[in-house]
């Protein structure tokens, strides 16, 4: 999370947009700036267990990561194709998630166009018992998650794609898990058959975010500009 908010206070300083795709070590937990997670997460027995929790410069609920995918950009408002003065939205941004959702023959939409939606835009501790209008659900549930930072015209996005999620085990440690989260959440090994291996699904987000805003990507191949920001 600290490297996330170095990206974001480093394109402040050079102007230079960067995506990164990056991965857990182990099941963890993040929450949102504002949250005070005491009460939500028993943070005794992760400590006891090895359970890491980090606060994250975004809004939102907890976050449980396990099997996933993370992302996070910074860009320019131009970037993704809004001039200065117009509020980006999700809808808007969240245009490559859409995208590279429908190339594994998926049929994502945002919450607000599912039918249960006002059943389930109720406020929660737990990020992903809650549909806000522009998270991105598959038949009706959830998939990953999704925050934004914004400062003058530039713009901080993350967000988790779950390739699965170990409920049983998250339950060990959160005090604010439904019974029914299941009904609420997807993943992608819920939704297809055989998933792609990790590296597949790096590559076709970076593409579907490489064609949706019309951009080319040069890799970093060598670990010079992670250890100049750690």
């Amino acid at each position: 999370m600290n490297f996330d908010e170095k990206i974001f206070n480093r394109y402040l300083e050079d102007g230079i947009g960067v995506l990164r795709i990056y991965r857990w070590e182990r099941p963890s937990f993040t929450y949102g700036f504002s949250q005070n997670p005491r009460n939500k997460i028993n943070l005794d027995k992760c400590a006891s267990d090895g359970i890491q929790i980090a606060k994250r410069m975004t809004g939102g609920g907890i976050l449980f990561h396990d099997d996933e995918i993370t992302y996070s950009f910074v860009c320019s408002k131009e970037d993704v194709g809004e001039p200065k003065g117009v509020f980006v939205s999700y809808r808007n941004i969240c245009k490559f998630l859409m995208r590279f959702y429908e190339s594994l023959g998926l049929f994502p939409e945002f919450a607000l166009q599912a039918e249960s939606f006002n059943n389930r835009c109720a406020p929660n501790e737990l990020c992903s018992a809650s549909h806000e209008k522009y998270d991105i659900v598959i038949g009706g549930r959830k998939i990953g998650g999704n925050a934004q930072k914004r400062r003058r015209q530039v713009i901080f996005q993350h967000g988790s794609i779950p390739l699965r999620v170990n409920w049983d085990f998250a339950r060990n440690y959160l005090n604010c898990l439904p019974d029914n989260i299941s009904t609420y959440v997807t993943t992608l090994s819920d939704e297809i058959r055989v998933v792609p291996e990790r590296k597949v699904l790096e590559q076709g987000l970076i593409g579907a975010f490489s064609e949706t805003f019309s951009v080319k990507f040069i890799e970093e191949k060598e670990p010079a500009y992670e250890t100049c920001l750690a």
